[in-house]
């Protein structure tokens, strides 16, 4: 049975994850300000630097947002953060190395509750980055949220990150992060995994397999 608390967890790990649109951001901020207006916890948010949207603020597509400290090393959160049991917020973990994997175990050590939220899987359907581990870390079962596949008159769930490049499926070759607005041509949509498309997937994963034979 998942006895978690909703508002604190006193040394816990707690996972956020979803595609995009599905209101991972929109979570992690609530549970903040639920903390910090009800529960008298002091309260940090952060983001990865690699996240360069809204400036420094988390936000949701409904409204919410809230100032965050930008770090690009796991070493940068213990730097920020004080000796008092806190709730510390990540969003877009996938986009943070693999610093960060030991800076939220030393975080628990110290009595933190720590919430990430992050993209499970990348725009080919793969493992993204260090998002395997700190799902596997975390205390309590994951909490998964869902958008819905933009493919018109398709109502399952848009578990998958559609990259197009130019309203086309990108290339499998192409770089693991692209942010969204980074380059005109790039954008991304949730799709379900009957509509979600990657070009050249069987080369990549060919050269993938033969790459650490």
């Amino acid at each position: 049975m998942d006895r978690r608390n909703t508002t604190f967890n006193l040394g816990a790990i707690e996972g956020i994850v979803g595609t995009m649109f599905s209101g991972k951001s929109r979570e992690l901020l609530f549970r903040g300000m639920r903390a910090e207006d009800y529960g008298s916890v002091p309260v940090y948010y952060f983001k990865p630097a690699v996240d360069t949207r809204d400036d420094n603020n988390i936000s949701s597509r409904d409204g919410l947002k809230k100032e965050a400290i930008v770090f690009k090393s796991g070493k940068e959160i213990l730097e920020h953060v004080h000796d008092k049991p806190s709730l510390i917020l990540i969003d877009e973990a996938q986009f943070a190395d693999e610093s960060l994997i030991y800076a939220i175990q030393l975080l628990k050590n110290m009595g933190h509750n720590v919430v990430l939220s992050g993209l499970p899987l990348d725009f080919r359907g793969q493992p993204f980055n260090i998002m395997p581990q700190i799902m596997a870390l975390c205390d309590y079962p994951l909490k998964t949220v869902y958008s819905v596949c933009s493919i018109e008159g398709c109502h399952n769930d848009g578990a998958s990150p559609q990259r197009l490049r130019n309203g086309e499926p990108d290339s499998a070759l192409s770089p693991t992060v692209i942010i969204e607005g980074s380059a005109e041509n790039i954008s991304y949509e949730p799709r379900c995994f009957d509509h979600h498309s990657v070009k050249d997937i069987e080369q990549y994963l060919t050269e993938r397999m033969n790459n650490n034979q």
